[in-house]
């Protein structure tokens, strides 16, 4: 699921709804710096010139989000995406294989 997930209690929440409806759950945090965030969001405002239905979204309007979020501690589980596919695949037990290569 894409979603912010942004504080521990949110978090916590959709972790209940899941386990209730059965669900096997893994919170996977992918740590950015600003410049990269910023980076990514410049790009994707590009697309606000060509398409109607995106957003603008500004550096101070990063800056105010990115103070709400609270990074999972040591007391949530969850795993650290380190950039590489394959360290994730394998952290959530899917192995080596060619698809975890890429």
């Amino acid at each position: 699921m894409d979603h912010g997930f942004w504080t521990v209690e949110e978090r916590q929440e959709w972790r209940l709804l899941g386990e209730q409806a059965g669900a096997a759950l893994t919170l996977v945090y992918l740590p950015a710096t600003h410049d990269e965030l910023w980076g990514r969001i410049e790009e994707r405002n590009q697309q606000t010139f060509d398409n109607p239905n995106t957003m603008y979204f500004s550096e101070s309007d990063l800056r105010r989000h990115a103070g709400r979020f609270e990074v999972p501690g040591s007391d949530e589980p969850h795993l650290v995406h380190d950039g590489r596919s394959s360290s994730l695949l394998r952290a959530l037990g899917y192995g080596d294989t060619a698809e975890s290569a890429r």
